[in-house]
């Protein structure tokens, strides 16, 4: 089905002097047609779009972005989205020229959509009163946030991402956990200055924590979800009917090109999807994994202790720290059992074997829910232990 663009800028009230920032990224520098559709629809609400290309770009490709706009910033493939804003932000854009813009719309190519276009999301969010929003947010105890590939600041929140990109963003990260601890981390900086936040799917009445990796088909039906994340189809996430039926939702509901997911699938994930996707499924529901510890819990544990050490050196604990480390007053090192210790150090810090470690010693369990289970029983007899993943038994 052929859909016609609309390529005028949306001159609606509250906003005007919009700058939206794309990132992608691919392996071979190929620009698909879904990325044109995307930006096509993301110029009805945004007065200029810079594309960063974190990598290779083909002339191609290039040309293809040029039809939407001309300023294409093209770096290394390092840093990832966080990098790749910060460094636009900060060394493309001239000094201070951030301040003429009433809102800052930060987005990347992760997503095919959108399935509604973003003149009718902006106009659902059209609230003045927020100084963010994002497409949906994870509503876990321990780890609330706003998912990251489409976030829109005003006002104060922009000053705010501003500061977080300088101070604690490194636009050379290799490591996909500082990735998601850079998401993780620009939550809580929102949630501590408390920024009035909203998000799009918040009208939802169930299941805000729908996986929309897993349950992609769930999260269009149910939460609204306007998009469908590309890694739905990757070896990690693909649930064979979910995906038809995401698929069919999609075909049968929106005047979404279908041709494009088609093609990109094909290209990307070596699965080819048919013309026409018939059959209704009734897949399982995936939801994402809860946490035990509240977030409230945690900052109180860090507040009421003034040296504090965290059990682990793995991906829960880069989130702990990407979080919750701006609430320890003294971070004394990591811990890991003693069968595992090797003399050294773990970002920056020393690394030390439990059995050096004092009985009374504050200690945060950063473990995933199948570690932590391994050592809980070394922690019997202990005080201050406080774990995120597992509610201990009495």
């Amino acid at each position: 089905m052929k859909v016609e663009y609309e390529v005028n800028s949306w001159k609606s009230a509250g906003y005007r002097d919009s700058l939206a920032i794309m990132s992608v990224y691919d392996s071979d520098g190929i620009v698909d047609d879904f990325i044109i559709f995307y930006l096509s629809s993301l110029k009805t609400v945004a007065d200029r779009i810079i594309v960063v290309v974190n990598g290779k770009l083909t002339v191609s490709g290039e040309h293809k972005l040029r039809t939407i706009t001309d300023e294409i910033y093209i770096r290394e493939n390092i840093g990832f989205d966080f990098g790749a804003y910060k460094d636009v932000l900060e060394y493309y854009l001239k000094p201070e020229e951030i301040k003429q813009y009433q809102e800052l719309i930060l987005c990347n190519d992760t997503c095919f959509g959108p399935l509604v276009s973003f003149k009718e999301i902006f106009y659902k969010m059209r609230d003045k009163t927020l100084e963010m929003w994002s497409i949906n947010y994870i509503d876990d105890i321990l780890l609330p946030h706003f998912q990251s590939y489409f976030m829109v600041f005003r006002k104060n929140a922009i000053r705010i991402l501003l500061d977080f990109l300088h101070r604690e963003v490194d636009s050379k990260a290799v490591e996909l956990a500082q990735a998601h601890g850079y998401e993780h981390g620009l939550s809580e900086v929102l949630l501590m200055n408390h920024v009035k936040s909203g998000f799009y799917t918040s009208k939802a009445q169930q299941n805000h924590n729908i996986d929309i990796f897993k349950s992609p088909d769930y999260a269009i039906k149910y939460l609204g979800f306007p998009m469908l994340k590309r890694k739905v189809f990757s070896e990690d996430f693909y649930i064979r009917e979910n995906c038809a039926e995401a698929l069919r939702l999609i075909d049968e509901n929106t005047e979404y090109p279908f041709r494009y997911i088609q093609e990109t699938v094909k290209r990307v994930y070596h699965r080819k999807i048919p013309e026409k996707i018939e059959n209704s499924f009734l897949p399982e529901l995936y939801t994402f994994g809860g946490n035990e510890a509240k977030r409230e819990q945690v900052i109180e544990f860090c507040n009421k202790h003034k040296k504090i050490y965290v059990y682990g050196t793995g991906y829960m604990s880069e989130l702990f720290m990407a979080r919750f480390g701006r609430y320890v007053s003294v971070f004394g090192g990591y811990i890991v059992s003693d069968e595992f210790y090797r003399n050294g150090l773990h970002k920056g810090q020393k690394i030390y074997p439990l059995s050096d470690i004092e009985r009374n010693v504050p200690i945060i369990i950063a473990l995933m829910r199948e570690s932590t289970f391994q050592v809980m029983d070394k922690m019997c007899g202990r005080e201050n232990v406080l774990f995120l993943s597992v509610k201990p038994s009495k």
